[in-house]
């Protein structure tokens, strides 16, 4: 994992503060190569970050070739709907390392609540990332 120590706090603080809607319960950052950076969850069973990680980089892979076959485009989020909740996945560029952002939901948020959410948090992840980035230099 190469993002900066300092990115990481925030994105700790980021993922805290979204960790308050109780209709969320995972919020992860890999990258997409599988390693994982982060992972915040409020749901009582056991989530293996590493294995989480390797999915969601597996569905980041297979989601940007979908979208690139048939749309000629990378993709944007892709959206897991379950039957108690649903998960949404996001690329995203962090200091010019390629990232996955997971974040799953119960059921009480819709699907474009979650959109909402997750590309909100992306695009706080990498103004943090950005801005830290300015700061140091």
């Amino acid at each position: 994992m190469s993002v900066n120590e300092r990115v990481l706090v925030e994105i700790k603080t980021l993922f805290n503060s979204y960790g308050e809607n109780d209709a969320l319960e995972v919020i992860s950052l890999a990258t997409t190569d599988g390693f994982p950076i982060y992972t915040h969850k409020q749901i009582a069973r056991t989530i293996e970050e590493d294995t989480l990680s390797a999915a969601a980089s597996t569905l980041h892979s297979v989601s940007n070739a979908v979208a690139q076959q048939i749309l000629g485009k990378s993709f944007r989020v892709t959206f897991i709907e379950a039957e108690q909740g649903n998960v949404a996945i996001v690329d995203l560029t962090i200091a010019s390392q390629n990232c996955v952002l997971v974040m799953s939901a119960s059921e009480a948020l819709n699907i474009a609540s979650l959109r909402l959410l997750i590309t909100r948090l992306a695009n706080e992840i990498q103004t943090a990332a950005l801005n830290t980035a300015a700061a140091s230099a």
